[in-house]
């Protein structure tokens, strides 16, 4: 659905685009000149003074969301990305970008998240749109903020309105980073995990597409199916026999003291905390989803035989102990 701009005419696809869009009549009543995302920011600014300038902005601006404009949220989450993205240009080490991206990563997440529980899954449908990772060579530097946000409420509608009510659009956006994240984007892919609470979604198939890219995304796969099992035990089970009993999943993980490891062994790492109390998967990071519900687990004796069957079955207990556990499967 085009979103038409009251003031120039002008359409867009989300309404994000429609509310940052260059048009003076409208910045004009909702926002302050320094609100513009770029458009305080002269020609000849240093790195440095535009970092600045965007840090201040986005305090500015997440103060504003706290006093109830919604819509600041949407101008901040550019801000944290122009902010980022200044941040890179001043210093090659990295120090000053992570000097803004962790503090602000949290502090947006928890925006977004706020936001999103208010306003309901079309506020972050709005946002994943406007920082789509699919649309330039490079994912936005916000990636992982927007996706932390992301997983939140793909967990919390999970457990409160089931599968089918997660939106597609939100699925495809987080198997859509990692197919296009560079390998060396760590906390973007940490931040994925929670796809695997979309198991067994009747309009998108999260196992077909960790089947998919099982060979060259192994990291992401193995933590997605242990966040898979606390959504749906039994459909876990049955992709992570799938994926282990697959022959074509050939690669293997050097190791400096010991044999190398196939890929298929490594997904088994998954598993490693299903019968250990008090152990949650970490991400997403800031949420803490089996507190907010007190949400209890207990791997099913018929979902537990099936794992040491598949265990024996493939030859992965030749190097076990005679009564391993669980705990021995971990890397």
């Amino acid at each position: 659905m085009a979103h038409e701009c009251d003031d120039c005419g002008e359409s867009f696809e989300t309404l994000t685009r429609l509310r940052l869009h260059d048009c003076g009549d409208v910045q004009s009543e909702t926002l302050s000149t320094s609100s513009v995302p770029e458009q305080s920011r002269s020609s000849g600014s240093s790195p440095t003074e535009e970092r600045n300038a965007s840090v201040a902005e986005l305090d500015n601006l997440l103060d504003r969301f706290s006093d109830g404009d919604i819509d600041a949220l949407h101008y901040a989450v550019v801000e944290f990305d122009s902010a980022l993205s200044a941040a890179l240009e001043e210093d090659n080490s990295g120090d000053t970008y992570r000097d803004v991206f962790w503090p602000y990563h949290e502090r947006v997440s928890d925006a977004l998240d706020e936001a999103a529980r208010s306003e309901g899954w079309n506020f972050l449908e709005d946002v994943i749109a406007a920082h789509d990772p699919t649309e330039d060579d490079k994912i936005p530097l916000v990636t992982p903020t927007v996706a932390n946000a992301v997983g939140r409420n793909l967990i919390r509608t999970r457990l409160t309105d089931g599968v089918s009510a997660i939106p597609v659009v939100a699925l495809e956006y987080l198997d859509a980073i990692t197919v296009n994240a560079p390998d060396t984007a760590d906390t973007a892919r940490e931040e994925l995990h929670a796809y695997g609470w979309g198991i067994g979604h009747p309009d998108h198939s999260v196992v077909d597409r960790l089947h998919a890219r099982a060979s060259e995304d192994i990291f992401s796969v193995s933590p997605t199916l242990e966040h898979a099992f606390y959504a749906d035990q039994y459909a876990a089970v049955g992709a992570l026999e799938r994926l282990v009993r697959d022959e074509s999943i050939d690669g293997t993980l050097p190791r400096v003291t010991r044999d190398d490891m196939t890929y298929r062994r490594y997904l088994l790492d998954c598993v490693y905390g299903l019968k250990t109390d008090g152990h949650w998967p970490g991400m997403p990071r800031y949420y803490d989803w089996h507190e907010e519900f007190d949400y209890t687990f207990e791997l099913d004796d018929a979902v537990e035989q099936r794992i040491r069957d598949l265990v024996e079955e493939t030859g992965f207990d030749a190097n076990l102990p005679n009564d391993w556990t669980f705990r021995d499967l971990g890397i």
